[in-house]
């Protein structure tokens, strides 16, 4: 027999951006009520389900799965102490939901790692290392351990999937938050990335969230040491000291533009990292960031690169469709979605490239979310 579980009845409530009083209204009962099924006190009778499914948005099933809600690690959203509980919640209930749809997507659809992200357990090695522990160190060795050639990294996105991660683009409703990884037993790792960034800055938050992947699992540090350790990881990946310390002799905007085509990186990320090899004095960085407001480019760069599309969300999704025989209704019902959510959070954006859109060969087309 199927069991409600109140975990899910919570992340529901959460992913709309409701509090409890919020819900109540809407089901126009009391508050209290809610907190008891929520928090397990009390079982809800079959038609307070029914009827949190219809004001929810989301199908009955999702009020039966099993399993528990994983918070966010103690990193890996900056500007935290500017986003507001609420809206936290609702970013960490959606990825709690997302997860969900993962993990049963994967159940019919293999994920084999060319040579998987590892966990760094930083006293192992210094002590099997001649050399010290170093954060330049371990991108160095992660260009090499990944088998990279010289020059920039052609696609992040590809290099992370090919590795045993999972690229789900999100929209967070906020630019608070950039990304969030998470390493779960049993499933891939999986970086949540708000695709609403700008193409350059992706890259270097992926790579920031490879960055808390590699460091920060077997090894749990301050806050503020560990954002700064893969953000410096980060800039040395992308950008490896022995290739740019020549092209950064000349410092200036023309300069960084040129670096910036090359690299696929954001001048703020160049100069950021000229600025950690010591390739530039203080008033030089001054001037720069001076320089960056007045043109207005401090959230928005010229010469943005190409957006990069996650692959293997994609290739699941079409896999059920094309191969499989899963129509649209079948994959909503699996993920406990309406139809219409489906199409903006699985759409047509995913599956671009795909030779024979199998969605439109149903008749059917997915609002493309910009």
């Amino acid at each position: 027999m199927d069991i409600f579980n109140h975990h899910m009845m919570a992340l529901a409530r959460d992913s709309r951006g409701w509090t409890q009083s919020d819900l109540a209204t809407l089901m126009s009962v009391r508050q209290g009520t809610i907190s008891k099924y929520e928090s397990g006190v009390n079982q809800p009778p079959s038609e307070f389900i029914s009827e949190l499914s219809q004001v929810s948005k989301y199908r009955v099933g999702l009020f039966y799965e099993t399993g528990r809600p994983y918070g966010m690690p103690p990193f890996h959203y900056r500007k935290r102490k500017k986003l507001n509980q609420k809206s936290l919640n609702k970013i960490i209930a959606e990825i709690n939901i997302r997860r969900i749809h993962i993990s049963k997507l994967l159940r019919s659809h293999d994920h084999i790692a060319r040579a998987p992200i590892p966990e760094i357990d930083r006293d192992e090695y210094v002590a099997g290392s001649n050399r010290p522990f170093s954060i330049e160190g371990i991108a160095r060795q992660a260009r090499e351990y990944w088998m990279l050639p010289s020059g920039p990294i052609e696609n992040v996105v590809n290099l992370i999937e090919e590795m045993c991660g999972i690229v789900v683009p999100c929209d967070f409703g906020t630019d608070l938050i950039d990304a969030v990884s998470q390493r779960i037993d049993g499933m891939p790792i999986l970086f949540f990335v708000n695709m609403n960034a700008p193409a350059d800055r992706i890259r270097h938050t992926l790579c920031h969230e490879l960055g808390h992947m590699l460091l920060h699992t077997a090894t749990i540090l301050d806050d503020d040491v560990m954002e700064e350790e893969a953000d410096n990881f980060a800039g040395a990946f992308l950008l490896p000291a022995k290739e740019v310390r020549p092209q950064l002799r000349t410092f200036d905007m023309r300069q960084l533009r040129n670096m910036k085509r090359y690299w696929k990186v954001s001048m703020g990320s160049i100069a950021v990292r000229a600025d950690r090899l010591n390739l530039i004095t203080p008033y030089q960085r001054k001037k720069f960031w001076m320089d960056m407001g007045r043109l207005g480019y401090r959230k928005r760069e010229p010469d943005e690169p190409q957006k990069e599309v996650p692959e293997f969300l994609k290739a699941m999704i079409d896999f059920h469709l094309r191969v499989l025989d899963y129509s649209k209704e079948d994959l909503s019902k699996l993920l406990h979605l309406q139809v219409d959510e489906f199409d903006e959070w699985y759409g047509v954006h995913l599956l671009k490239n795909v030779a024979a859109d199998p969605l439109k060969e149903r008749g059917s087309f997915l609002r493309v979310i910009k």
